[in-house]
């Protein structure tokens, strides 16, 4: 009886385990806070190359709500909700989403009295 129920048992169980790796993954966020505030522009109609007909991702839509600031008066559509906190904690993770020629952040300098690596000496040619 066993051997009977091992074909359908592995299919199923197979079945099983990816449902539940489906659920888990819906479940958890998978993105950041920044991923979610620009998935919200996105799901609004907004497009990257979008500003010049009032629907830019970055110009309509992200820096408005990253800045706090009123949409501009060129902008066709209605900014998503986006709750402060999520804003916030986009913020924290990169202080500079949203705004226009942003820097990246600064690298971390190292403790004093640390010595950053030095860079291996470079390959001499094999003689021909």
């Amino acid at each position: 009886m066993l051997e009977r129920l091992k074909p359908i048992a592995l299919p199923a169980l197979a079945a099983t385990v990816i449902a539940v790796w489906g659920v888990a993954a819906q479940a958890a966020p998978r993105q950041g806070p920044c991923a979610e505030i620009r998935a919200a522009c996105e799901q609004a109609g907004f497009v990257r190359g979008g500003g010049k007909t009032g629907v830019g991702l970055a110009v309509d839509c992200v820096a408005p709500i990253m800045q706090g600031k009123p949409q501009r008066p060129k902008s066709a559509k209605p900014l998503p909700e986006v709750s402060a906190q999520l804003v916030e904690s986009c913020k924290a993770r990169n202080p500079n989403f949203g705004q226009r020629n942003a820097q990246m952040p600064q690298a971390v300098q190292p403790p004093q009295g640390v010595q950053p690596p030095q860079p291996a000496e470079p390959a001499q040619p094999a003689p021909r």
